[in-house]
C-alpha cells in the first residue's frame, strides 16, 4: 500500500504543480480574483497533498481493482465527489465562484485523481510481485 501512496502522492503533486503553476494559473486568477491569496498557505496545502493520496489509495484501491481501468474509474469517481463537493459548496456560498470555474476544477480533479489512482494501482501491482 505504501508504494501506491507514494505513486499517488507523486502524480498528484506533479500534476497539480504543472496545472496550478503554469497551465491554469491565469485562469484561476481571473476567475477567483480577490479571493486568491497572494501566497500559498503551506500548512493547508501540505495537509491536502499528503492526505488526499492516502484517501485515494484507501477508498479507490482497497480492495485492489482487477485492472488499471477499474482503478482509473474508481479514482475518477472519488475525484468527482471530492472536487465536486469543494467546488459546488464554493459556488453556493461565494460570489466569485462561477460555473466555469467549478466545472473546470471538477474536471481537473476527476482527471488528476484518475491518473493518480492508475499510477498507484501499477505501483501496488509491482510491489505485490
Amino acid at each position: 500500500m505504501w508504494y501506491g501512496y507514494g505513486a499517488a502522492l507523486l502524480v498528484m503533486g506533479v500534476l497539480d504543480a504543472v496545472w496550478l503553476g503554469f497551465i491554469a494559473r491565469d485562469f484561476y486568477r481571473r476567475e477567483i480574483g480577490d479571493l486568491m491569496a497572494a501566497e500559498v498557505h503551506k500548512l493547508p496545502a501540505a495537509l491536502f497533498y499528503f492526505g488526499y493520496p492516502a484517501g485515494l489509495v484507501a477508498l479507490a484501491l482497497q480492495p485492489l481493482p482487477e485492472g488499471p481501468f477499474m482503478a482509473a474509474r474508481r479514482g475518477a469517481l472519488l475525484g468527482l465527489v471530492a472536487y465536486g463537493t469543494y467546488d459546488l459548496t464554493n459556488m453556493a456560498t461565494l460570489r466569485q465562484w462561477g460555473a466555469t470555474l467549478a466545472l473546470a476544477d471538477i474536471a481537473w480533479g476527476t482527471f488528476a485523481s484518475a491518473l493518480a489512482a492508475t499510477a498507484a494501482y501499477h505501483a501496488m501491482q509491482r510491489a505485490a510481485v
